[in-house]
């Protein structure tokens, strides 16, 4: 479970901060998470990396958002405790996938990148913006937004507390700013 420090990655101009990046990778591992499920997202692109160069979690890559969740209740009813990381936009496409979460009672800890109205820098992004927490309500999946970059290995821990107790999915949004470096004011 050793996280080192490394520079932090830059992707798409983005610069995330890797103090938070490996505060939470310890926190996910913490929670008792040793499978992770990812699709290329640039939010959660350093977790990503940390959990692929982490040889206590087996981490897989997939194609389609659907077949994450679907490869993540499987790691949970082969004996682990998975992780899904993916866009918020994402989970619009899972929808049937997650239904089926729910109703299995399967438990999945979803870390979802996920700008409700600030910071988004592209405009098509704004029909997934739309999507993902209607999704949640109507699927009844709990889940918090992060709005504090320091929140997220609290958050990660009491999520996974609840995917333990209840026995179904709980996401954790994540903005862009909540695993990114402070940005200087360029105005």
């Amino acid at each position: 479970m050793a996280m080192v420090a490394e520079a932090p990655p830059v992707r798409a101009g983005y610069r995330h901060d890797a103090q938070l990046v490996a505060a939470t990778c310890v926190a996910i591992r913490r929670a008792g998470i040793d499978f992770a499920v990812h699709l290329p997202d640039t939010i959660n692109y350093p977790l990503i990396r940390a959990l692929d160069a982490d040889p206590d979690v087996i981490s897989v890559s997939c194609s389609r958002e659907d077949e994450g969740v679907a490869i993540a209740m499987g790691a949970y009813l082969g004996g682990h405790w998975p992780v899904l990381l993916t866009e918020g936009s994402g989970l619009g496409l899972a929808g049937l996938a997650l239904a089926r979460a729910v109703v299995q009672r399967t438990p999945l800890l979803i870390l979802a990148s996920h700008n409700s109205a600030l910071g988004e820098r592209h405009d098509y992004a704004a029909a997934t913006r739309r999507v993902t927490e209607p999704l949640l309500d109507a699927l009844t999946i709990p889940y918090v937004i992060a709005m504090r970059g320091s929140d997220i290995p609290m958050l990660i821990r009491e999520a996974q507390m609840t995917v333990h107790g209840d026995r179904r999915p709980v996401a954790i949004l994540l903005p862009r700013h909540s695993l990114h470096e402070i940005e200087e004011d360029r105005t």
